[in-house]
């Protein structure tokens, strides 16, 4: 049977309906789009006008002041603008740069911020027997005083991620953003953050190769994908790209985009630190500022946004290379640099620096002292986000003396290949950490024997036994026989005690002060255990040692484990007249505006009394003129310091802690695994102390008596008043209390002598 024929009518009427269905759908989907769109545009102008930059903490050293007069080798000098990566150039032509002629120093400084800053200037002065002349600038005007900016020596964030320094537009050079536009977006003030020749060209070139190799962003998209999505290249992630760039441009000035991606662009990694930005890219590729750099510099940078890891310079430097000489090849092409420039710019070497020679890795043990302290009153957020400037107390000019001074030690010591060494400096009257030493590499991260190795101190305790000693001056004084004779200590385990002198001999009685400077273990032994050793603990916690110390005898001849860093924590306290004073290596804190936000004052409590203090100051500097650390007396002639040498049982630690008027340092020699070094405090810690000394300008020790103290003739025995000249005299600075009512007949001769002369004298006074 033949189908009988729709006519018109019908077809129309079933072609209706579908029409009426994409209409709807049609609808659907412009209403969706539209809805997506502005949530899309709510969504760009909430997260890019709300955008809170992850900024990292910031660690800075101390500024280095320059003044007539200031004592400065020119090594030192030389290795300290190397280290803040001022460039040698004729003239000192900017900020940055420097040049030695003869003795003349020309010196171009970068200007800096804060309280205490000052705008850049080139300077002149002379380096004569390392000593600062006259400062002048440029024009020849009178200089009191010119400070370098402080260098950045560490940064603070959490897990090490994501780290950058921001920049403003305004701080950007010409050079550098006419070279990015030049290579990543030329029409970039033209387009509004999409380019539809870039995207043809994109997809000719993808249907070439047969998948997507080319994305044709514009530099706003490239900032989109940085911001908010993915690195994935995909058409979904396209379609998402190109509305947010168009959102973007409608409601940002092409300034705040530029600015935003210059400081948002990735730029490789540093182990798991991801370099965002130019601005931390020039410090970390180049070791100086952006301003500071040339335009194959900044070609090397652009160059770098097609691939951080396949044009790495320090990894692929070929690659790098020729990377770099393309884009200069664009630059010169579109005229933001002349043929000129071009041909010499390519010549260059590519100008990056050993990864390990940054400021920023070069004091580890000090940053992690930092670390430490910060944590105490910062979270890790705040510390790896909110930008934070760290002041610290690091004087660069001391860290670098005292890295020197340890690694010479090592260089020239052979037997010492197998053991290693720490340093603390500090100032006596702040406080200050001035400088940190963990390991004889001192730019090797890792164990951080300033601060965690906990090693026997030996005779570095013995101060204490005196000092509990001279708080007792009905009993004791400094000429107090003491008896340097064999002691045995039955203990608690059924093991006797039984110590031995360094050269196993024993000398019967013998003054407090010789038991001291010649450091007689069995004469401290005795004095320790009549004092009672619960009392030397006292006294070690008043001074300064902050745990819980057991009161056995062995501690009395050093049995107990310190830090370098404690160690100089109660020496602080002898250095400071009795008064004591914690140990901070930071002095202010700063928001991301460099608005001040916390301090760390000098914080300071009496811990021993006046009198005995000074005696205690008196004795130290005898252990240097007559005693065991006299070596440093000898090559540090006319510098009056104190001191104490330490050696552990079986010469297993070296140590040395002494301080002049205005230096405190404290040096460790040892073995990781606690193995003999065959070394005494004397023979290994004390020339590296005294090298130390040398290094770094210097105030004499000034001992001013209180009242409550008088220096006293005393007879061989240290019981009677004696005078100068009578047999066996010494002469004593002892509490008033400790004065002996009885004196020789030799002594009250001269008394009546000493007050003839006094009458005399007050006839012509």
């Amino acid at each position: 049977m033949a189908r009988k024929p729709r006519s018109r009518k019908d077809s129309g009427s079933a072609s209706g309906p579908t029409r009426h269905l994409w209409l709807k759908l049609a609808t659907v989907v412009l209403v969706l789009a539209l809805v997506g769109l502005a949530w899309m545009d709510a969504f760009v102008r909430e997260r890019f006008a709300g955008h809170e930059w992850q900024l990292p903490a910031r660690v800075f050293a101390q500024p280095v002041d320059l003044y007539q007069g200031r004592e400065l080798a020119r090594d030192d000098l030389r290795r300290l603008l190397e280290l803040m990566r001022y460039q040698e150039r004729t003239g000192a032509p900017k900020p940055g740069s420097y040049a030695f002629s003869g003795n003349t120093v020309q010196l171009h400084t970068r200007g800096f911020g804060d309280d205490d800053g000052e705008p850049a200037r080139a300077l002149r002065f002379a380096l004569t027997d390392g000593t600062v002349g006259p400062l002048e600038t440029a024009s020849g005007a009178d200089v009191d005083i010119a400070r370098l900016a402080p260098l950045q020596i560490g940064s603070i964030h959490p897990g090490h991620r994501e780290d950058r320094v921001l920049v403003e537009l305004d701080e950007v050079p010409e050079t550098l953003v006419q070279t990015l536009l030049a290579v990543e977006d030329r029409r970039f003030h033209e387009h509004w953050g999409i380019s539809l020749r870039g995207i043809a060209r994109a997809m000719v070139a993808n249907i070439r190769a047969g998948g997507i190799v080319e994305g044709g962003s514009t530099l706003t998209q490239q900032l989109v994908k940085n911001f908010w999505l993915t690195r994935e290249r995909s058409i979904a992630r396209k379609l998402v790209e190109i509305p947010m760039a168009w959102l973007l441009e409608r409601h940002y000035s092409k300034d705040a985009i530029l600015e935003a991606y210059l400081n948002q662009v990735y730029l490789g990694q540093d182990g798991s630190r991801a370099i965002h930005g130019m601005g931390l890219a020039a410090q970390f590729y180049f070791g100086r500022e952006l301003d500071e750099l040339e335009p194959r510099h900044y070609a090397l940078l652009v160059g770098l946004l097609k691939g951080p890891g396949q044009y790495n310079p320090r990894g692929n430097p070929e690659a790098a290379r020729q990377r770099r000489n393309t884009v200069l090849r664009v630059a010169r092409d579109e005229g933001v640099i002349s043929e000129a420039e071009f041909r010499q710019q390519r010549r260059q070497d590519l100008g990056v620096v050993p990864r390990g020679e940054s400021a920023l890795y070069a004091f580890p043990a000090f940053v992690d002292l930092v670390r430490r302290q910060l944590a105490q009153q910062y979270s890790p957020g705040e510390l790896g986000g909110e930008g934070l400037r760290i002041q610290t107390t690091l004087d660069v000019l001391a860290q670098i003396a005292a890295e020197s001074s340890l690694r010479s030690f090592f260089e020239q010591n052979n037997r010492a290949e197998s053991f290693n060494g720490a340093v603390v400096m500090t100032a006596p009257e702040s406080g200050n950490v001035q400088a940190l030493v963990g390991d004889k590499r001192s730019r090797r991260a890792g164990f951080n024997r300033a601060l965690d190795a906990r090693r026997s101190v030996g005779s570095l305790i013995k101060p204490a036994v005196v000092l509990t000693a001279l708080e007792k001056p009905g009993q004791y004084h400094l000429g107090t026989h003491v008896r340097d004779e064999p002691v045995e200590v039955e203990l608690d385990n059924g093991r006797t005690w039984a110590p031995q002198n360094y050269d196993l001999e024993s000398r019967g009685p013998m003054p407090m002060l010789d038991a001291l400077t010649q450091s007689r273990n069995q004469a401290m032994a005795r004095l320790g255990l009549d004092l009672g050793v619960s009392h030397v603990v006292d006294t070690l916690q008043r001074l300064g040692v902050n745990r819980q110390l057991e009161p056995y005898p062995s501690l009395l001849l050093g049995g107990v484990e310190m830090t370098p860093f404690e160690v100089a924590a109660w020496y602080q306290t002898l250095a400071g007249e009795g008064f004591h004073t914690p140990l901070r290596a930071i002095t202010t804190v700063r928001n991301r505006q460099r608005e001040r936000v916390a301090r760390y004052p000098v914080s300071t409590r009496a811990a021993v009394d006046a009198g005995p203090a000074f005696v205690m100051q008196w004795a130290l500097q005898q252990v240097v003129q007559d005693g065991t650390g006299r070596h440093a007396a000898q090559q540090l002639p006319g510098l009056k310091v104190a001191g104490k040498t330490g050696t552990s049982d079986s010469f297993r630690d070296a140590w040395f802690a002494g301080f002049s008027g205005n230096r405190l340092a404290v040096v460790w020699l040892g073995r990781d695994d606690n193995g003999a070094i065959g070394m005494t405090g004397s023979s290994g810690a004390l020339p590296v102390w005294t090298d130390l000394m040398q290094r770094v300008p210097q105030r004499p020790l000034k001992l001013q008596p209180p009242d409550s103290v008088e220096r006293v003739w005393l007879d061989d025995d240290g019981d009677r008043i004696s005078a100068s000249g009578c047999p066996g005299a010494r002469r004593y600075p002892l509490l008033r209390a400790s004065i002996p009512e009885q004196a020789t007949a030799c002594g009250k001769a001269g008394e009546v002598s000493e007050g003839v002369k006094e009458w005399f004298k007050g006839w012509f006074d």
